[in-house]
């Protein structure tokens, strides 16, 4: 990122004396033509547009600097969701292995209450079962 800003500094940096030698090339030439006057604003429009330049340069560095710390906001929100999605995979996979225990001890219990209307004593003295022993 500070790179480009170097780069852009001394791009200027070259620019500033061609634009002054190119000034001092043609003010030589048409020094006795030339009024005071329009001298001075073309020294002005000169320096403005240096200063255009610059400011160009340093815009531009700064787009750069944006553009990298969004593209490590998406990074870094991309990495949370992908934890986000572990964690309701994980949730969801409790969550299964819950209904499983509980179907299966639902299943039992069911297969208890029919011997014990069958007349197996045992059965019917047997603990409900619990869900927590099918995990």
């Amino acid at each position: 990122m500070s790179l480009r800003i170097l780069l852009a500094t001394a791009a200027l940096a070259a620019l500033v004396p061609a634009v002054g030698h190119a000034q001092q090339t043609s003010t030589a030439i048409a020094a006795t033509a030339e009024v005071p006057e329009t001298r001075a604003l073309n020294n002005g429009v000169n320096q403005a547009i240096v200063e255009t330049k610059t400011a160009n340069a340093v815009a531009m560095a700064q787009a750069d600097i944006n553009q990298q710390e969004y593209e490590a906001d998406k990074a870094a929100y991309a990495k949370a969701m992908r934890q986000y999605r572990r964690d309701v995979v994980a949730t969801d996979v409790t969550y299964i292995r819950q209904q499983d225990a509980y179907a299966m001890a639902m299943r039992d219990w069911r297969a208890q209450v029919v011997m014990c209307k069958k007349g197996h004593q045992r059965a019917c003295n047997l603990p409900t079962p619990d869900p927590r022993n099918y995990m």
